[in-house]
């Protein structure tokens, strides 16, 4: 876990699962929302699943990908300050990322200092700790040395197999993926809170959720993030320390 990193913008942007997996109005949309945080100065944050598979090597680069990864890097060059957390659909991203499209990549969470708030930031993918199957596919799944073979192969065996394998798993599992597991989101959140957080966001469930409390005198929020393909929502960090859902980019 990356740990209180101080971020100097006075907002940020929090997206995750945009699923991103051709050259459409999707991928156009997100390229538009990143040249907006450039342009405003605003710190972007992606918790995850940005695209439906991405693997930490230029070999294993699906065609579609290839324009996204340049025009980030091409803003990231222009002054974008763009941050990272694996979600369940990456692969070893850190260390041919890091430095390069983004200010720093995290695997697992990410601990920040925004806007006068300490913000937990995690994919959120092994919250549910309940969902045991899961938890053991991503054991195997996040493999360094099955990870390591793979890039030996040609890309040609590679990327078919590996996109046939998700398209199977996706409706795999329809106990834990039917439902939101609110208890336990709510209790992961409690004892992040307890570990000095303000602000805890996460991913993966593709449901909109916003949380407020108070405890001690101290305010605290827990944010899930909706899936960000479905209607381009997002949440938005304001330099009071506020946040907001908002549909990013607006419609022009």
């Amino acid at each position: 876990m990356r740990t209180d990193l101080p971020i100097p913008c006075e907002r940020a942007i929090f997206l995750a699962d945009a699923h991103l997996n051709a050259d459409d109005e999707h991928t156009r949309a997100f390229l538009r929302l990143a040249e907006h945080a450039r342009d405003e100065n605003i710190a972007l944050f992606l918790a995850g699943d940005i695209f439906d598979l991405w693997f930490g090597t230029a070999g294993l680069t699906f065609s579609f990908q290839r324009p996204v990864v340049d025009r980030l890097r091409a803003l990231r060059r222009d002054g974008l300050k763009a941050f990272y957390i694996e979600g369940n659909r990456d692969f070893f991203l850190k260390r041919p990322y890091e430095g390069d499209l983004f200010e720093s990549v995290a695997e697992d969470s990410m601990r920040i200092r925004i806007c006068g708030q300490t913000v937990f930031l995690s994919h959120g993918d092994t919250v549910n700790r309940a969902d045991r199957a899961y938890r053991f596919w991503k054991t195997i799944s996040k493999n360094r040395l099955a990870f390591g073979l793979a890039t030996l192969l040609p890309s040609s065996v590679v990327l078919p197999l590996a996109d046939r394998i998700e398209k199977r798993l996706k409706p795999t599992n329809p106990r834990f993926k039917g439902r939101f597991p609110e208890a336990e989101i709510v209790s992961f959140a409690e004892r992040t809170f307890d570990g000095g957080a303000d602000l805890v966001l996460l991913g993966h469930f593709h449901t909109e959720f916003l949380r407020r409390t108070v405890s001690g005198g101290r305010k605290r929020t827990l944010a899930v993030l909706p899936c960000w393909k479905e209607k381009h929502r997002c949440l938005v960090l304001d330099a009071n320390g506020e946040t907001s859902f908002q549909n990013l980019p607006a419609d022009k």
